[in-house]
């Protein structure tokens, strides 16, 4: 069986680390040839050329990639963390996935993200309801125009009243 290339953009958020470690799960199927490659965008304004020295940003998504290499080594899984300057973090990411033949795009989301009643531009998740929820405009570029399959990865939900209804019928 041949491994998968997996790419989780990475930022030290609950949800990024969350699809970190789904990702390195799903790599473990074959460590020998599986790599997950933990990525990391600096958005420059545009008020400064995208090739702008930031050294700030730049060690900040340093540290985040370094954090991601080591949970990966410590799952003895092969990685290779990628650090990007651009104007948007979804178009750079989706050229990644293209540009490094990614088999799958790991995507940590956030319940806390706007429900609301679509009718929007946006391709958000569209519940039974006709809701939607809003998974932000990062989110919502990569699910979009993604050139491989995609996980979306969020928190499980809390429901204190009861079990959650999960939409299907027989609920």
């Amino acid at each position: 069986m041949a491994g998968i290339s997996v790419l989780v953009p990475f930022d030290r958020s609950p949800e990024a680390r969350r699809g970190l470690d789904v990702a390195l799960h799903l790599a473990r199927v074959d460590r020998r040839k599986s790599r997950v490659l933990p990525i990391y965008v600096v958005e420059v304004e545009r008020s400064h050329p995208v090739d702008s020295d930031l050294p700030q940003e730049s060690a900040q998504g340093e540290a985040c990639l370094a954090e991601a290499e080591a949970v990966a080594r410590q799952a003895k899984v092969s990685c290779e963390a990628i650090l990007l300057q651009a104007r948007s973090a979804g178009p750079a990411v989706v050229d990644v996935a293209a540009t490094e033949a990614i088999d799958l795009l790991v995507l940590g989301v956030s319940h806390a993200n706007t429900v609301h009643g679509g009718g929007g531009e946006q391709t958000a998740l569209v519940r039974r309801s006709g809701a939607a929820i809003d998974l932000g405009h990062t989110a919502d570029y990569i699910l979009s125009h993604a050139p491989c399959e995609v996980v979306v990865v969020r928190e499980p939900a809390l429901n204190r009243a009861g079990p959650v209804n999960s939409g299907f019928i027989d609920d």
